[in-house]
């Protein structure tokens, strides 16, 4: 979207690069020149270099007066705009077969667009260099992909590296590009040696991503339903938000006692054996949930107050029917955060899911990882993941048993009822 104009003459120009640097610098931000009484844009301040290769390649015929498209001049192949819009294209296919959710195409659409304007759109991609990524690398770690960040953790700037060498893969697997871009050592992931640092200093700035039994005994009293029900399930089954948000009601065995639900994120199997107190609250959303507000909705255990699901995505579309933005939209992380609020418990970094890190870190003490993964929709490892075809009731029920009694020891149990067990 365009800066409102006010806010755009309030930005400081940048000087030029040298007294000879051809290029004026326009209140779009963008370099420029008046060439036969009307101005031309050749790319973005924040990398002159781009924009005069793009003046250099057409000054010629701009001064003689030829009308000159300058997408369409650059020294060979195609231009990034080309690689980037292809790219976008087929990601957006991906979205109208479900392959990807619509969040997933906008992150890709904001660093396509941020990498393209940065290198300058035009520029044939056969010009691009290990520098450029190189400094595209600094600038979208202080700034993000739209330029309006203060500054990117080590995981957000994984995804974007991913992403921008993703568009190039593209490009390269579509017959595009004849070979593949060397992109040196500026796209190269942050090493798990820095991630790790990084985790611990946001550890002893805020805290593991736990909670205390006592704080979500606190969470539970002070908390309505269906919140108090998708907390019990965040910590009685390791669930995030997505999947309480997409849990069909269909999936929840109530004679049984467990939930049989393949994760949202992962498509992997889930049995996750109910606390008497779980299955309760269930049974209460159930019966005040307000009318869903489609066919789709009705099959969701939770719903909010106008029947919509709890998480969503809100596609905004343009007049050619492609995707134009896409606004998340996570009531549980707004409620929970709320309720964290309230209670003076809130910390940065620490949300609803927060509840999955503590189920995890409370089930590993019983020592058995491939029903923990069972449980937590997570592919089991190695060659179990082959040969372990089903995994005993009892076994999900051990674990999830443990975890019960951590959260309420037997002198302050909240139900003496024993756990339902299969018929």
């Amino acid at each position: 979207m365009p800066e409102p104009r006010a806010k755009r003459k309030a930005r400081r120009k940048p000087a030029k690069p040298n007294p000879s640097f051809p290029l004026t610098p326009h209140n779009n931000g963008q370099w420029c020149k008046k060439i036969c009484g009307k101005i031309h844009f050749f790319g973005v301040w924040e990398d002159p270099h781009a924009a005069l290769n793009n003046y250099l390649r057409i000054a010629a015929d701009l001064h003689a007066g030829k009308p000159v498209r300058l997408a369409s001049i650059h020294s060979g192949g195609p231009t990034v705009k080309d690689v980037c819009n292809h790219y976008l294209n087929y990601q957006f296919q991906k979205v109208q077969t479900d392959g990807i959710r619509a969040s997933t195409f906008e992150d890709c659409r904001q660093v396509a667009e941020g990498f393209a304007r940065f290198v300058g759109a035009t520029r044939a991609v056969g010009d691009l260099t290990p520098a450029d990524f190189q400094r595209f690398r600094v600038y979208v770690t202080q700034h993000g992909p739209t330029g309006k960040s203060k500054g990117l953790g080590l995981h957000a700037q994984s995804r974007i590296i991913t992403i921008v060498r993703s568009i190039f893969k593209h490009a390269y697997d579509s017959d595009l590009i004849d070979k593949p871009l060397k992109f040196g050592t500026g796209l190269d992931k942050p090493s798990a040696t820095l991630k790790r640092r990084a985790r611990r200093a946001a550890e002893m700035e805020n805290g593991k991503r736990l909670f205390t039994p006592n704080e979500i005994r606190s969470m539970l009293k002070a908390a309505d339903l269906p919140l108090r029900a998708m907390i019990l399930l965040g910590i009685n089954g390791g669930f995030g938000n997505t999947d309480c948000s997409r849990l069909p009601v269909r999936s929840v065995d109530f004679d049984r006692g467990v939930i049989e639900f393949d994760r949202p994120k992962t498509g992997i199997e889930r049995i996750i054996p109910l606390w008497p107190e779980t299955l309760d609250a269930l049974r209460q959303t159930l019966a005040e949930r307000p009318s869903p507000a489609t066919d789709e909705t009705s099959k969701l255990v939770f719903v909010t107050a106008f029947g919509q699901p709890w998480v969503r995505e809100s596609i905004h579309l343009s007049s050619d029917n492609t995707i134009e933005k896409v606004v998340a939209i996570d009531a549980i992380s707004h409620e929970f955060t709320r309720l964290l609020s309230h209670l003076g418990i809130k910390r940065k970094g620490v949300g609803f899911y927060a509840l999955r890190h503590t189920f995890r870190t409370w089930a590993d003490e019983v020592r058995d990882q491939h029903a923990i993964h069972r449980i937590m929709g997570h592919t089991i490892p190695g060659m179990s993941g082959i040969y372990v075809e089903e995994i005993s009731l009892d076994r999900l029920r051990a674990v999830v048993d443990h975890v019960r009694r951590k959260l309420f020891p037997p002198q302050d149990a909240v139900s003496n009822q024993p756990t339902a067990h299969a018929t």
